[in-house]
């Protein structure tokens, strides 16, 4: 017999209430041992293999290889009515069964657990199962076989069940609201209500405290930037660049304004008695010379402590003219 293709399992609801997820089953064990054994008895040796193992449409799809060289009587006789068409289906064999009864995987005709997550460990070829559509696929002659045949579909009779994680999580969330566990759902409902809320409640009082915040931060950035300005320790033109740093790092530009000195006025000068305008151009550096408008007068009327004061700033000698 040449492969044959098989659906091994879609995501319907079986004979017995249940679906399983196809896009939850893992395939990845069953892939390197792809064994195919008649009605799951894995205590007799496979009728053959199955190849080409796929996940397509919502449908765990695979073809079948029959060992035809096997001289087993047993086998021959079973190959025989699958080749003539008499046996048709198939049944994965699933193990490590997670299972949940949320609404959410419902779906109409369905009555019971739906498998979210679980392996395959083998594919055997069965004369009736649960799950409607684990059909082959096409005859001999390539001719598509209905998939609308009863009484077929998964077999769970050699399942390994996990405790119920639906269960497990519901018990929690009844006590994360303070209920009983024999809470009605109308219970329920007020309380994720009411939890709803005071969330929302929360949230709004987070948002109102951290926009009074930034209003009070941005207020104080405003002044100290107005006040650095006026006391000379900053430029005005500099203004919407220091509140830009106060936007990224206000504590970083903070300190930062706070360390630059404030410059020294000429009335704040301890000149003495040395009241003569020289005396007070002396006693200023360049920067105050310069800030103050008196770098002309300084170089006009003193040409000599104007040299001096440039050589200081600058390090050479200016150019007189």
């Amino acid at each position: 017999m040449d492969l044959v293709p098989y659906i091994l399992l879609d995501s319907s609801v079986l004979t017995n209430g249940m679906r399983v997820l196809v896009e939850g089953v893992d395939t990845a064990q069953f892939e390197k041992n792809p064994v195919m054994f008649y009605v799951h008895e894995d205590y007799t040796l496979p009728l053959g293999r199955w190849v080409n193992i796929r996940k397509e449409n919502g449908m765990l799809l695979a073809d079948a290889e029959f060992d035809e060289d096997d001289d087993d009587v047993y086998v021959k006789r079973i190959l025989k009515k699958v080749k003539k068409g008499y046996i048709k289906m198939v049944s994965p064999g699933l193990v490590d069964l997670e299972l949940s009864d949320d609404p959410v995987y419902r779906i109409e005709g369905q009555s019971d657990y739906t498998v979210v997550r679980c392996r395959i460990r083998e594919a055997s070829i069965v004369p009736i199962g649960r799950n409607h559509n684990a059909l082959r696929l096409f005859d001999k002659q390539g001719k598509e076989i209905s998939l609308s045949d009863p009484d077929c579909g998964l077999r769970l009779s050699d399942f390994i069940v996990k405790q119920k994680i639906q269960e497990k999580m519901s018990k929690k969330y009844l006590q994360i609201l303070n209920l009983s566990d024999d809470a009605s759902d109308e219970m329920v409902e007020r309380a994720v209500e009411k939890l709803s809320a005071d969330k929302a409640a929360s949230d709004a009082k987070v948002a109102a405290y951290e926009k009074k915040e930034a209003d009070q931060r941005k207020a104080e950035a405003l002044n100290l930037t107005d006040t650095a300005i006026r006391d000379g320790r900053i430029n005005a033109n500099a203004k919407e660049q220091v509140l830009n740093l106060f936007d990224k790092d206000f504590e970083g530009a903070k300190a930062t304004l706070a360390a630059i000195p404030v410059p020294a006025k000429i009335k704040d000068l301890n000149l003495g008695d040395q009241t003569s305008e020289q005396k007070v151009l002396e006693a200023m550096n360049w920067d105050q010379l310069d800030k103050s408008g008196k770098v002309l007068l300084c170089k006009d009327s003193y040409p000599e402590l104007y040299k001096a004061k440039f050589k200081e700033k600058f390090g050479k000698e200016p150019k007189m003219d």
